[in-house]
């Protein structure tokens, strides 16, 4: 499965409600396949998909879309989603700056008790272990901000702090 990553206000909650808003705001045709074609995309599946939140996670029903022309299938995620991960993008900045700061976790650990101290270790890993030498290469700090995304799929093809390098594409929702 591939990805479309869709640009997101970072300061709402993650919900089904704003998944829901996002996604009817979309203008399908608009969207364009790994493959090169744009207007070629309908609603194929769902599947669902937990979330951190607070202090409890959130289950998400993500929708898929399909090519007509090479019959691939994409999600359709949040930028506040990072792939292949539970925690949020905000949250994983929160605990990166921490990390590169002050190395206490508490704060984050009271604000989204969802999130403990191996959950962090697991984030502090992937990201020295294949983040920390590309931003540090591209001199750019890290933060919840456009540019900051735009960058990371500009150079990296993929969000900040996605793993896995399935294909993904970030869409800029027209103003």
């Amino acid at each position: 499965m591939l990805m479309i990553t869709i640009n997101t206000d970072f300061g709402n909650p993650i919900s089904q409600d704003f998944y829901d808003k996002t996604i009817n705001s979309i203008q399908f045709h608009q969207l364009t396949c790994t493959c090169g074609h744009s207007a070629c995309l309908t609603i194929h599946a769902y599947y669902d998909r937990r979330v951190k939140s607070e202090d409890h996670s959130v289950t998400l029903h993500i929708c898929r879309v399909k090519c007509r022309h090479c019959n691939k299938t994409h999600a359709l995620l949040p930028a506040l989603i990072v792939p292949y991960s539970q925690v949020s993008f905000p949250d994983q900045i929160d605990i990166i700056s921490h990390y590169e700061g002050s190395g206490d976790y508490s704060e984050i650990m009271e604000k989204t008790p969802s999130i403990d101290e191996n959950c962090i270790r697991s984030i502090i890993r992937r990201y020295l272990l294949h983040w920390f030498q590309r931003i540090l290469s591209a001199q750019r700090s890290i933060a919840t901000s456009l540019s900051f995304i735009k960058h990371c799929f500009s150079h990296f093809s993929r969000q900040f702090m996605q793993i896995k390098r399935t294909p993904n594409i970030l869409f800029l929702t027209p103003t």
